[in-house]
């Protein structure tokens, strides 16, 4: 991170506003280019500040892009902190229902696919999530990301399956239901081009996100009962 602040308080607030320039500009130009081929002097470009900002705030491209994720994991837990909570709840009572905890991964789901109508900036932000997903990113992002993150979804997912199913929580099934599960609402962003040619679409705006989330929710909802049923 960089080491850099300016030395007076009007300088230091617009030091500040330099910085969430460049971050906002980073996103999106990591969004549409992805971590490789995105350079400083883009960045820069589209943040409206000459390139040597890029390193006085952040020391480098990987600077930048590790103080998008950080901030993108801030947005996450603002968006899902409240669904998690209440699912760890669930799974640490031991008198819970099956239906109880089925609820918690459902709204764990339901969080992820939130229909929230996209700014522009939330739509760079989603595309940007998107390539940190499929693993288009440095190596220590995705470190970051999964401990700040990700390990804790892991977790509960795969004590709520285990809770239903009655498999062991690292048990290979366990674990491909809990991605699977996580991962099937994801993929409609993933694939979206494919989305849209498929089903005559010009756009995925709120009233095709409310089908495609009442689709996925009613898919885990089978699949999660199915398991208890199973138990």
């Amino acid at each position: 991170m960089a080491r850099h602040r300016p030395a007076s308080e009007g300088g230091y607030q617009r030091g500040e506003e330099t910085r969430a320039a460049i971050l906002l500009a980073a996103v999106a130009v990591f969004g549409e280019c992805g971590y490789e081929r995105a350079s400083t002097r883009d960045i820069a470009k589209a943040a409206g500040v000459n390139p040597p900002s890029i390193q006085y705030y952040f020391d480098s491209k990987e600077g930048v892009y590790l103080q998008c994720v950080e901030h993108l994991i801030t947005l996450l837990w603002q968006k899902m902190g409240a669904a998690v909570d209440a699912a760890e709840r669930a799974v640490g009572d031991g008198t819970s229902s099956d239906q109880m905890l089925i609820e918690g991964a459902i709204g764990i789901l339901g969080a992820v696919l939130s229909t929230t109508k996209d700014t522009t900036q939330m739509g760079a932000w989603r595309v940007f999530f998107d390539r940190q997903q499929a693993g288009s990113c440095p190596p220590s992002a995705t470190v970051i990301f999964e401990r700040k993150f990700k390990a804790r979804i892991d977790s509960v997912m795969r004590l709520l399956i285990a809770r239903l199913s009655g498999f062991e929580v690292g048990d290979d099934r366990t674990i491909l239901h809990s991605m699977a599960l996580f991962t099937q609402g994801l993929a409609f962003r993933a694939h979206k081009s494919r989305l849209l040619s498929a089903l005559n679409w010009k756009e995925v705006n709120h009233k095709e996100m409310e089908m495609i989330r009442g689709i996925v929710l009613a898919q885990a909802r089978f699949t999660l009962e199915g398991l208890a049923r199973q138990s």
